[in-house]
C-alpha cells in the first residue's frame, strides 16, 4: 500500500480486526503503526479511569448524592412549571378548537343561483328551437321569404306577360 491507512482501518485494527492487507502495511509504515498506538494508549487510559471510578468507596458514592440533591433543592423550579401550564393551555385551547363542529351558514347566494338556473333550463325547455339553433332558423326564414318573394315576383312577371 502507497497511501495510509484512514482513521476507521486504524480503529478496527486496534479494537481487534484482522484484515490481512492493514496488518502488513502497519508492520512497514512508521506513521500508521505510531497512530495505531497512540489509539491503543488512549483506550487504556480511559479504560484504567473507568476502572479507578468503579472502585471508589460508598462514602464517595454517598457524598455525590448529597451534592446532587443539595443543587437540586436550591433550584428554583417555578419557570419549569409555568412552562407546563402554558404548554397545557395551549393544548386544551388546541383540542377545544380543532373538536368544535363548525356552523353551516346559510349561503342564499347558492340559493338564488340555483333559481336563476332552474328558470333558464325552463325557459330552455319552453323554446321550439334551442337557443343554439336560433340563428340557423332566422336565416332559415329569410331565405324562405327570399325565395317567397322570388316566386311571387315570377308569379306577377308570369300574368302579366299573358295579360297583355
Amino acid at each position: 500500500m502507497t497511501s495510509h491507512l484512514s482513521e476507521d482501518q486504524i480503529t478496527e485494527c486496534v479494537l481487534g480486526t484482522n484484515d490481512e492487507l492493514v496488518l502488513r502495511h502497519l508492520e512497514t509504515c512508521a506513521a500508521c503503526s505510531r497512530e495505531a498506538e497512540e489509539l491503543r494508549s488512549t483506550l487504556a487510559g480511559f479504560r484504567e479511569a473507568v476502572r479507578a471510578a468503579g472502585r471508589r468507596d460508598l462514602s464517595f458514592w454517598k457524598n455525590q448524592q448529597l451534592a446532587v440533591r443539595e443543587r437540586l433543592s436550591t433550584q428554583d423550579w417555578y419557570p419549569v412549571h409555568w412552562a407546563w401550564v402554558v404548554a397545557m393551555v395551549v393544548v386544551l385551547i388546541t383540542a377545544m378548537l380543532l373538536t368544535r363542529t363548525p356552523s353551516v351558514p346559510n349561503n342564499y347566494v347558492s340559493d338564488d343561483a340555483d333559481n336563476a338556473l332552474l328558470q333558464a333550463v325552463q325557459g330552455d325547455l319552453n323554446r321550439d328551437v334551442p337557443q343554439a339553433l336560433a340563428p340557423a332558423v332566422l336565416i332559415a326564414e329569410e331565405r324562405n321569404e327570399i325565395l317567397a318573394n322570388q316566386v311571387a315576383r315570377t308569379a306577377q312577371t308570369v300574368t302579366d306577360t299573358t295579360k297583355r
